[in-house]
C-alpha cells in the first residue's frame, strides 16, 4: 500500500494560476469517495416558419464541471488538521472558495489536486449537511457538497471544440458598418473574442475604432494567440 494522499484545494488570485495565495490551501481531512465530472455544449433550435424540421445550431461550449462531497469530522476519531474545530475548518473553506478576495474584488480561482488528478475552476455552489451534534447543539460532523465550474480561457476553449479560422493570421481593413465584435463573429464564430483581438492589436478598447484601421486577427489553431 502506498502513502495516503489527501485532496488539496488551492486558491489562486489570477486566472493564469501562477500566484497561489499563501496560507489559503486546504488539505481535506477525509478524501471524497467519488468525483462527478461533466462537460457540455449549448445549441439553439432554429425552426423556420412553414418547416417541420428544427435545425440544431452550435452556440458555445459550456465547459466542464466537477462535483464531489467530503466530510469534516470533529468527533476525535479522525484528527483535525492543526487541531482546528469544525467551525474553523468551514470558515477556512469559505474564505478560500467563496468569499471575495479583497485585492482582486472577485472570488478566488481554485485548483483541485489529488494525486495525478488536477482540476482548475471556480466555485459554483456549496452546501452543508450537518449529521452529528454535541448535547449543546454544536456540530460534530458535516458533509460538504461542492461544485466547481471549470475554467479555461476562450482560446483554449476554441482549440478543444475545434473552432478555428485558418492556419494564417488575417489582416482586415475596417469598413463602414463593421466593428471588432462583428468581425470576430465572422471569423471565429464568437463576438466575445473582441477583447483578445483588441489586446493583440495594442488597442485600449475594441469600441470606436476608426474606419480604415488595419486589424490583425490571429489564428486559434493552437489554443493561443502567437506572435
Amino acid at each position: 500500500m502506498g502513502e495516503l494522499i489527501k485532496m488539496q484545494i488551492i486558491a489562486f488570485a489570477d486566472k493564469d494560476f501562477s500566484h497561489a495565495i499563501k496560507s489559503q490551501t486546504i488539505k481535506l481531512q477525509i478524501n471524497p469517495t467519488s468525483l462527478k465530472y461533466s462537460i457540455g455544449l449549448s445549441y439553439s433550435n432554429d425552426k423556420s416558419m412553414g418547416k417541420s424540421s428544427t435545425e440544431i445550431n452550435y452556440e458555445r461550449s459550456n465547459g466542464s464541471t466537477l462535483s464531489f462531497d467530503f466530510v469534516f469530522d470533529d468527533t476525535g476519531v479522525i484528527p483535525m488538521p492543526q487541531k482546528k474545530s469544525l467551525v474553523e475548518m468551514i470558515n477556512d473553506l469559505e474564505t478560500i472558495i467563496y468569499k471575495i478576495n479583497g485585492e482582486t474584488h472577485e472570488p478566488n480561482y481554485l485548483q483541485i489536486n489529488w494525486g495525478s488528478f488536477l482540476f482548475k475552476g471556480r466555485m459554483s455552489s456549496l452546501s452543508y449537511d450537518y449529521t452529528l451534534f454535541r448535547p449543546d447543539g454544536s456540530p460534530l460532523r458535516v458533509k460538504a457538497s461542492m461544485t466547481i465550474k471549470g475554467y479555461m480561457n476562450k482560446l483554449k476553449e476554441a482549440k478543444i471544440v475545434g473552432r478555428k479560422s485558418s492556419d494564417l493570421s488575417r489582416i482586415i481593413t475596417l469598413k463602414a458598418g463593421e466593428n471588432i465584435p462583428f468581425l470576430c463573429k465572422q471569423i471565429y464564430g464568437d463576438p466575445s473574442y473582441c477583447l483578445d483581438v483588441a489586446n493583440y492589436n495594442d488597442l485600449a478598447d475594441f469600441r470606436n475604432i476608426q474606419i480604415g484601421t488595419q486589424l490583425m486577427f490571429p489564428p486559434l489553431t493552437h489554443g493561443e494567440i502567437t506572435e
